[in-house]
C-alpha cells in the first residue's frame, strides 16, 4: 500500500517535530552537564542544538518556531555562564567557541559568550559589539542571518553603552551603540530583501508573504534607536536620520521602504519629525514606484497635527509645519505622475486637518489646499484620467474636504469666504453636489448663523445651486423622489430666516438678493421658497411700523430708520409691491391657486395693519380674482370664502366706507351662489359678522343690526331649502348659534322671540330625523342639546335671555 503523500503544512509539521525532538535532547544533556559542572560537554552540547537552525527545509514561519525554542535553551546558558563559577574567563571561552566548525552554531555561542563578555565588564564594550556585528557577516543566508542578527539584538540591547547607563565609559559610549545597531540594521535589511530574489518566480506571492512575516525583526533595530537615552535630537539628525533613510533609499525594495518609513515614523518622537521634516519627504519623493507614499505621509501628517494640537507652545516658531508639508506634497505629487487620484486627494485632506488643528487662523492654508486639488483635479478633467474623478473613493475624498472646514468652523459664512470652495463643489456630479449643499444648510440652520451681506447671500445661493435653480445635470421630474425634493426645498426656505442686519435699508437688499434667486428657481421651488420670502417682507413692514410707533421723540440717538411720514409710505408701500410681485409669480402656477390666495389675504391683513388702505383693497382684490378664476369645485370654493370672510372681518384699515362695503358685498353674493345649498346657508351666516364688527385699537366698530338679521334670515331661507334632514337640522343649530352671539353682543334687532321660533322648528326637525326610518345624527344632537344648556344658564345669568322659549 502506497504512503499517502503530505500537503506542506503537514511536512514542515514534520520537520519542526524532529527538530524539536533533537534541540529537547541536546538541551537536556546540556542542562545536566552544566548541573555537574561539566562545562565543556554543556558547550558542545549546545552546539549540537544549534546546529539544528542550519536546516534551509523550514518555512520562515516554522523557523521562527525553532529558533524561539533553541534560544529559550541558549538564555539559561547565558545565565549560568555569568552567576556560576565555572573556573573559565570570559576572554578564554570567548576565543574558545571561534573554534567550533560549523559557522552558524558557533556565532549563537559567540553572541551567547560575547553577551555575557560585556556584562562581566572584562572587556570593552565597543570592542565586542564591532566584532560581533563584523562576524556575524559570515551567515549571509537570508532567513538564518536575519534570525542569528535578531539574537544578536536582544542578546546585547540590556548590555549597550548608553547615558547613565553601567557601560557607558572610556571602553564604550552611545556613538558606539548606535554604530552597533544602524550597522546590524543595515545589514538585517540587505537580508530581508534578498529573500525576495531567491527561488522561482512562480513563487514570488509566497515570498513576500513570508518577508512581511518577518518584518518586524528588521524593525526592530530602529524601535531600540529610539529607546537609546542619549541618542538626542541633535544626534538624530546629524547621524542616525541620514545613515536609515540612505539605507531605505539604496534598497530599492518597496516592501521595505513602505515598512522602513512606516517605523521611521511611528518610532521616533514627535519633535525630533519636527526639525527633520524636510528630509523625510524629500526621501518620500524618491521612494519606488510600488511604495503607498501617501500612507506614509498621511501618517507623519496625522501624527506631527495631533502633536501640535496637544502641546501647541512645544512647536518651534521658526517652523511652518503646513508650509513645509505643503510645498514637500506637492513636490511629491509632481514627481508621481501615476500616482492614484485617491491618494493625492487623501494627502490634501491630511494636510487640510493639519491647517485646522496647527493654524485654525490661517483661513488661506485652508484655501490653498481646495486651490491645488481644484487645480489637479482640471488637469485630470482635461487628460486620460478623468474618470477617476468620479470613483467612490475619489468622491469621498472631495466630500471631506469640503465638509471638514464646515464642520470646524461651524459657520458657513467662513466657507464662503474661500475662493476655491465653490470650484471644487463643482466637480463633483449633481446628487452628491446636492447631499454637499444639504449639509451647508444645515450647519447655518443648526448653528443659527446670521447672513448680513448682500454677498453673502449671493454666495450662498450660488453655492447651493443644485437646491435653488434646475441645472444642465440634474435627473428628469420622473426620477425625483417628491417627499425628498419637498424636505430639500423646506431646508432652503428656512435659509431666508436666517438674513438678519440692523441696518433696515441692508436688510432689504438682503431679500431682494433671494428673490433674484429664488424667481430663477421654477415653479417645484418656488412654492416652497418664495412664501418664506413673502413673510419676511411682511414681517420687515411690521418691524418698522413698530420701530416708528415705540422710538422715543426725545430720544438723543439716531433712529433705525427715518422716522417721517413720508419715508414710511415710500418705504411699506415699497414692501408691499415686493410681496406683491412674489406672490403674483407664484399665482402663474394654477396648481398653487390655494398657496396665493392664502397670502394675498396675509398680505391684506398685513397692510390693514399698517393702515395702506388701498394696498389692503388691492390684496383683496387679487384675492376675489383667484377665487374667481381659479377655484372651481365647490369644496375649495366654501373654503376659500370662509378664509376671505374671517380675513375680511380682522381688517380694519378701511376708512372708506365704499371700499369695504364693495368687498362686503362681494363676499355675500359669492357666498349665497356657492354650488350646494347647506355651503350657501352656512357661508351667508358667517357673513354676518361682517355687519357685526367690535372696536378694536380705537378704531370704529362697524354695527349694522339690521343687515345682520337679514343675513341670517337669508342664511335660515337658504338652510330651510335643503332637502336633507339631517343637514337641515345641522345648520339650524349653527344659526341659533349666531343668533345667541349677537343677542349677547347687544344687537337690538335680534329678539328672544325670534330664537324662540327658530328652537322650536329645530325641536320639530329633529323629532323627523329621530325617527328610526329617518337615522340619528349624535353630533348635531349633542351639539344642541348643549346649545339648549347654555340658554337655561344664560337665561339666570343675562336678562336679555329671559324671554327665550326652551321646551
Amino acid at each position: 500500500m502506497a504512503t499517502p503523500q503530505l500537503t506542506p503544512e503537514e511536512e514542515q509539521e514534520k520537520l519542526l517535530e524532529v527538530a524539536k525532538n533533537v534541540i529537547d535532547t541536546q538541551a537536556f544533556h546540556m542542562k545536566r552537564c552544566l548541573d555537574q559542572g561539566k562545562l565543556m560537554d554543556a558547550l558542545k552540547h549546545a552546539f549540537n542544538m544549534v546546529s539544528e537552525l542550519r536546516t534551509s527545509l523550514l518555512s520562515p514561519k516554522t523557523y521562527y518556531a525553532l529558533y524561539m525554542l533553541a534560544v529559550g535553551q541558549l538564555r539559561r546558558l547565558e545565565s549560568y555562564l555569568y552567576e556560576e563559577k565555572h573556573g573559565k574567563r570570559m576572554a578564554e571561552l570567548y576565543e574558545l567557541v571561534q573554534y567550533a566548525g560549523d559557522i552558524l552554531p558557533r556565532l549563537y555561542l559567540l553572541v551567547t559568550v560575547g553577551s555575557v563578555y560585556i556584562k562581566s565588564k572584562e572587556a570593552s564594550p565597543r570592542d565586542v559589539l564591532k566584532d560581533l556585528v563584523e562576524m556575524c557577516r559570515g551567515v549571509q543566508h537570508p532567513t538564518r542571518g536575519l534570525f542569528l542578527r535578531d539574537y544578536l539584538s536582544d542578546a546585547i540591547k540590556d548590555k549597550l553603552p548608553d547615558t547613565g547607563s553601567e557601560y557607558d565609559g572610556p571602553g564604550g559610549n552611545v556613538k558606539d551603540s548606535v554604530e552597533f545597531i544602524l550597522q546590524n540594521f543595515t545589514e538585517m535589511n540587505k537580508l530581508w530583501v534578498r529573500m525576495q530574489h531567491q527561488g522561482p518566480v512562480r513563487d514570488r506571492d509566497r515570498r513576500e508573504t513570508e518577508r512581511l512575516d518577518l518584518r518586524i525583526l528588521v524593525g526592530k533595530n530602529l524601535a531600540r534607536l529610539s529607546q537609546l537615552e542619549g541618542v538626542d535630537t541633535a544626534t538624530y539628525r546629524e547621524s542616525v536620520l541620514p545613515r536609515i533613510l540612505e539605507q531605505v533609499i539604496n534598497c530599492k525594495d518597496k516592501i521595505a521602504q513602505q515598512y522602513l518609513m512606516e517605523v521611521l515614523i511611528q518610532a521616533f518622537p514627535d519633535e525630533t519629525h519636527l526639525l527633520t521634516l524636510d528630509s523625510i519627504l524629500d526621501t518620500c519623493g524618491q521612494l519606488q514606484t510600488g511604495v503607498d507614499v501617501k500612507t506614509i505621509i498621511v501618517s507623519l501628517i496625522d501624527r506631527l497635527a495631533n502633536y501640535a494640537a496637544r502641546s501647541p507652545e512645544l512647536i518651534p516658531a521658526d517652523i511652518d509645519i503646513f508650509a513645509v508639508f505643503f510645498s514637500n506634497v506637492k513636490q511629491v505629487v509632481e514627481q508621481r505622475p501615476n500616482m492614484d487620484t485617491q491618494d493625492v486627494l487623501a494627502l490634501q485632506v491630511s494636510l487640510l486637518n493639519l491647517s485646522l488643528k496647527c493654524y485654525p487662523r490661517r483661513l488661506d492654508y485652508v484655501d490653498q489646499v481646495l486651490g491645488f486639488c481644484g487645480t489637479f483635479l482640471s488637469g485630470l478633467k482635461e487628460g486620460s484620467k478623468s474618470a477617476d474623478i468620479n470613483k467612490p473613493s475619489c468622491v469621498k475624498q472631495i466630500v471631506n474636504l469640503l465638509t471638514i472646514p464646515l464642520d470646524h468652523y461651524k459657520s458657513i459664512l467662513t466657507v464662503l469666504r474661500l475662493e476655491n470652495y465653490k470650484p471644487l463643489h463643482s466637480f463633483l456630479q449633481y446628487e452628491t453636489r446636492k447631499q454637499v449643499s444639504l449639509t451647508l444648510v444645515r450647519n447655518a440652520v443648526e448653528n443659527e448663523t446670521k447672513i448680513s451681506e448682500v454677498e453673502q447671500v449671493d454666495k450662498l445661493l450660488e453655492l447651493i445651486d443644485t437646491l435653488v435653480k434646475d441645472v444642465a445635470d440634474q435627473p428628469g421630474p420622473d426620477e425625483v423622489d417628491k417627499e425628498d425634493f419637498d424636505e430639500e426645498q423646506t431646508r432652503v426656505a428656512s435659509l431666508v430666516h436666517l438674513f438678519h442686519n440692523d441696518n433696515i435699508s441692508t436688510l432689504f437688499q438682503l431679500y431682494l438678493a433671494a428673490r433674484k434667486h429664488f424667481v430663477a428657481g421654477g415653479n417645484m421651488r418656488m412654492k416652497h421658497t418664495l412664501p418664506a420670502l413673502v413673510f419676511r417682507f411682511l414681517r420687515l413692514i411690521r418691524m418698522i411700523k413698530t420701530i416708528r410707533e415705540t422710538f422715543p421723540a426725545d430720544s438723543t440717538e439716531e433712529p433705525p430708520i427715518p422716522l417721517d411720514d413720508e419715508t414710511w409710505s415710500r418705504t411699506g408701500k415699497r414692501g408691499f409691491q415686493f410681496a406683491h410681485e412674489l406672490v403674483t409669480v407664484l399665482a402663474q402656477n394654477r396648481a398653487l391657486t390655494h398657496v396665493t390666495l392664502r397670502l394675498y389675504l396675509q398680505c391684506a391683513e398685513a397692510a390693514s395693519t399698517c393702515a395702506f388702505e388701498t394696498i389692503a383693497y388691492e390684496f383683496f382684490s387679487r384675492a376675489f380674482a383667484i377665487y374667481e378664476e381659479e377655484i372651481s369645485d365647490s369644496k375649495e370654493q366654501l373654503s376659500a370664502i370662509l378664509l376671505i370672510i374671517a380675513t375680511l372681518q380682522q381688517v380694519d384699515c378701511f376708512v372708506s366706507e365704499d371700499h369695504y362695503d364693495t368687498l362686503v358685498s362681494k363676499t355675500a353674493l359669492h357666498s349665497a351662489r356657492l354650488l350646494k345649498k347647506p355651503d350657501q346657508s352656512l357661508a351667508v351666516s358667517v357673513c354676518s359678522h361682517l355687519f357685526w364688527v367690535e372696536p378694536r385699537d380705537e378704531k370704529p366698530s362697524k354695527k349694522d343690526g339690521q343687515r345682520v338679521l337679514e343675513v341670517l334670515q337669508k342664511a335660515l331661507k337658504l338652510g330651510g331649502d335643503v332637502m336633507d334632514a339631517s343637514a337641515n337640522v345641522a345648520l339650524f343649530v349653527g344659526i341659533l348659534n349666531q343668533f345667541l352671539y349677537y343677542l349677547q353682543a347687544g344687537t337690538p334687532e335680534v329678539k328672544p322671540s325670534q330664537i324662540s321660533t327658530l328652537v322650536a322648528l329645530i325641536n320639530t326637525n329633529l323629532s323627523t330625523i329621530s325617527d328610526p326610518s329617518g337615522g340619528d345624527t349624535p353630533a348635531t344632537t349633542t351639539f344642541y342639546r348643549n346649545t339648549l344648556d347654555y340658554i337655561r344658564r344664560m337665561k339666570q345669568e343675562n336678562p336679555a335671555f329671559q324671554d327665550i322659549v326652551v321646551n
